[in-house]
């Protein structure tokens, strides 16, 4: 970004213009050397020549040089204040070597002028050896003049008013230009600043899309999950117990259990797809939705059991802690729903693809056990609702996962074998492990 020169600030700093520093004039460096110039040469017209002449202490100025001649450091100064953006120092040193042949021949307020521009580019433009160069040479200078002057006269107030002066004239511009240098780095700071914070705004904003992304896929995977447990066994069961009763020959009271069964599978079905609904919409209150999620329980697995009897399984039940009755310990909320949707789902898989034969094992300890495993065979239900999708696999995979359990199922001789292994906190088994007489925690 090209800054602005010494000329092009001074106007608006002397009648306290509002322009921003680092918004100023871009116009190319020839053209501001063509501005120092043009006022150079005007400094000449009116006369502002020869103003170090007669400084006898110095030995400086001539009466014999023709006034033109300040017009030659004149124009190679302002031709070398072109490479004041790209090569300051360069530039410095023409402009420093122009000034003092200038001032072998009386002197101008033109060079004083460049020498302004130049030392302001410097400190603008140049790196910090360069600054450090110029500030060094500048002092030395200064230094050097006041001590050769106070050499040369008695009066003291001299050699102080050539100090006061030199500092006016070349300190000045310098401090300007770090002054200027200094606000508009901090000025590109700012700007780097607000880009890094843009590009973070950003990538925050793209990783709360995706994390909303992956909480829509979530609820989604849990929402087909319940739909499947909720809708496909209840379904599962009804189209089963009808089609055993049609498969066989008609028997009254057999035909009216298995309608009875119907419509207590249906009426059921209705009640968890409210609960799920309600679950769904409750995002006010956090209990309900446990409340709701929690209405099947191992102890309501009683006429899920009845159900698949009815359909025509031979089932063996083995439940030494009683949880099927609703044992006084009873199981954490999740697991105790996670069990009924599993066992349920197990002996819909064993009525649609199993054997006639099957067996349910609830083995508690520091985890609870939950086996289906069925025999196969040739005696199979008289009834078969289609190939099946893999989705209550998947469905009890998820369940027992949830709660850091595990889950297995595949073939076991001619039948099927689910084994999932739910882990218990230690209160729940605190009752069978306690010493006798004692109190459990």
């Amino acid at each position: 970004m090209d800054r602005p020169t010494l000329l092009q600030q001074l106007p608006a700093a002397l009648l306290g213009g509002g322009t921003s520093l680092r918004a100023g004039d871009r116009r190319l460096a020839w053209l501001d050397a063509g501005v120092v110039l043009v006022a150079g040469i005007a400094l000449y017209a009116l006369g502002q020549v020869g103003t170090v002449r007669g400084l006898h202490p110095f030995g400086l100025g001539s009466d014999n040089a023709p006034s033109w001649w300040h017009l030659l450091p004149l124009a190679l100064a302002a031709g070398a204040l072109v490479l004041k953006r790209r090569r300051p120092l360069a530039a410095m040193t023409v402009v420093a070597l122009c000034v003092g042949a200038d001032l072998l021949i009386g002197g101008s307020v033109a060079m004083v002028v460049v020498l302004w521009d130049a030392l302001f580019a410097v400190h603008l433009h140049g790196s910090l050896p360069a600054r450090r160069l110029t500030t060094g040479t500048v002092v030395a200078v200064i230094a050097a003049a006041v001590i050769a002057t106070a050499a040369a006269t008695a009066d003291p107030r001299t050699p102080a008013v050539l100090a006061l002066t030199l500092v006016a004239l070349v300190v000045t511009p310098m401090w300007w230009g770090d002054n200027v240098r200094q606000g508009s780095e901090l000025a590109d700071a700012a700007d780097e600043r607000a880009r890094l914070e843009r590009e973070r705004s950003a990538a925050l904003l793209r990783l709360a899309d995706a994390e909303r992304h992956d909480a829509v896929r979530a609820e989604r995977s849990a929402v087909a999950r319940d739909l499947h447990d909720v809708v496909a066994s209840h379904l599962s069961a009804i189209a089963l117990t009808s089609g055993a009763a049609l498969a066989g020959d008609q028997d009254p009271e057999r035909d009216r259990a298995a309608l009875r069964s119907v419509r207590a599978e249906s009426l059921a079905s209705l009640d968890d797809m409210r609960a799920m609904i309600r679950v769904l919409r409750a995002d006010e209150e956090p209990g309900e939705a446990e409340d709701l999620t929690a209405a099947s329980r191992t102890a309501d697995l009683g006429p899920v059991l009845e159900q698949a009897r009815l359909a025509g399984l031979s089932l063996r039940v083995e439940d030494p802690g009683g949880l099927l009755d609703g044992a006084d310990h009873a199981l954490p909320v999740a697991v105790d729903h996670a069990v009924y949707r599993i066992v349920r789902e197990s002996l819909t898989n064993v009525l649609k693809h199993g054997g006639g034969t099957a067996e349910l094992r609830l083995i508690p300890g520091d985890a609870l056990e939950v086996e289906v495993s069925d025999e196969g065979g040739a005696n199979a239900p008289a009834v078969e609702t289609g190939v099946g999708t893999g989705t209550g696999l998947v469905s009890m995979r998820e369940r027992a996962e949830a709660l850091d359990g595990t889950f297995e199922a595949g073939p076991a001789g001619s039948g099927w074998w689910v084994r999932a292994v739910l882990p218990l906190p230690a209160a729940t088994t605190s009752a069978d492990s306690a010493p006798e007489g004692g109190t459990s925690a």
